[in-house]
């Protein structure tokens, strides 16, 4: 694994060949971050100061050096202990607001559109136009992106916000987590280009075939240590939701309205973000109340450690945010989220692995199971009947 640090246009300029152990770890919904350990002398601490921009060879993403630890170890080696977070923590130093007016005036940034759009909007307006402060634009900001369009669609539908003075990171964050998808601030190589993405990530399960299927399972040898984990501990399927200028109460949308005693979870929400202004004040509490129970999903866990030697490779077979599958010797199959993606590189050697996370849950002879080449209209009552 090669390190580099970059110049102030974000080009390579002096390759770091010799440390101890690194740890770099990016995400698909949160700011990545690094560890890098090495020995301590006039040479290496000449090398990082704060604010130093790192790259690695495998990655498009840019970390900042943010913390320095000069100290001795054990064996009494001096040691420098330098840790980061990636380019995409530079939302948490701008402010979510449309303008500089006061809070009497203008308490409210309101937007609508899709989540997707909506999130771009509020990048493009605060980081691109410098609407609040012409310094707060983030330097080499490109149009488009480096990578190919997502095949998972985007949640289509409008919906209108009503955002209050906050850190853009939290705003930005708060979108994508709500409505499954990502965001990144990745560099060109050494183009002194970096573009901001707001994607949804791609199908990479057998239940499509635009991609190559990515799946995990003891008999591919790539998987071990299977773990499987069910609970509805802390879920709700329904969401009552209150405020002064009305109720509603709210379903998800793959629950039946009509579900009813053991089955029925009920969530309390008072929306106090209500007013008499507020536009649609129905659709303001239904989108509320799906919000609020999105944050309480019951969980279908199928885990497992992947192997080292597994022949899918980052950014060519799979990227944050794609949908890939895991499978256990029953046949109980997951579709599971890749949000993490560690690189390692120490004594042992240099190792890459994605972190997983649930997305859906699959038994055998369920719906969902169902092999992507069978077509509802050939079944006949013979197949009707065996389900």
């Amino acid at each position: 694994m090669e390190v580099y640090i970059l110049d102030s246009l974000l080009r390579r300029y002096q390759v770091v060949d010799k440390f101890e152990s690194l740890i770099w770890t990016e995400r698909w919904q949160d700011a990545g971050d690094f560890e890098l350990v090495l020995i301590s002398n006039l040479e290496t601490r000449s090398q990082f100061t704060v604010g130093t921009h790192l790259a690695i060879n495998q990655s498009y993403r840019v970390m900042t050096v943010e913390t320095i630890e000069n100290s001795t170890d054990s064996d009494g080696m001096l040691m420098l202990n330098i840790k980061g977070r990636s380019l995409e923590a530079i939302l948490e130093d701008r402010v979510a607001k449309d303008t500089m007016s006061n809070l009497t005036t203008d308490p409210v940034w309101t937007l609508t559109g899709t989540p997707a759009t909506i999130a771009r909007t509020m990048f493009n307006d605060i980081c691109v136009s410098g609407n609040l402060d012409i310094k707060d634009k983030i330097p080499f900001i490109t149009a488009g992106t480096i990578y190919p369009a997502s095949t998972i669609p985007e949640f289509a539908t409008s919906i209108t916000v009503g955002i209050k003075p906050t850190i853009l990171y939290d705003a930005i964050k708060e979108l994508c987590d709500h409505y499954d998808l990502g965001f990144r601030l990745v560099r060109n190589f050494d183009t002194s280009q970096l573009y901001f993405n707001i994607y949804a990530g791609n199908d990479r399960t057998t239940g499509q075939v635009v991609l190559p299927p990515v799946v995990f399972a003891l008999g591919f040898d790539n998987l071990q240590d299977i773990t499987e984990f069910i609970t509805i501990d802390q879920s709700k399927n329904v969401a009552y939701v209150f405020s002064e200028f009305g109720s509603v109460v709210v379903y998800p949308d793959d629950v039946d309205p009509d579900i009813e005693g053991f089955e029925r979870r009920v969530l309390l929400v008072q929306d106090n973000d209500i007013t008499a202004d507020t536009v649609n004040i129905p659709a303001a509490l239904i989108q509320k109340g799906k919000e609020e129970l999105a944050k309480r999903r019951g969980s279908s866990v199928l885990d497992g450690e992947l192997n080292q030697n597994s022949s899918y490779i980052y950014g060519i077979d799979y990227d944050l945010g794609d949908l890939v599958e895991m499978r256990n010797a029953d046949g109980v199959v997951s579709k599971q989220r890749v949000t993490e993606q560690i690189f390692t590189c120490d004594g042992e050697g240099e190792r890459a692995y994605p972190t997983l996370f649930m997305k859906y849950f699959v038994t055998p002879n369920a719906w969902l199971s169902w092999s992507n080449d069978q077509v509802w209209a050939d079944f006949t009552t013979e197949h009707w009947g065996e389900m």
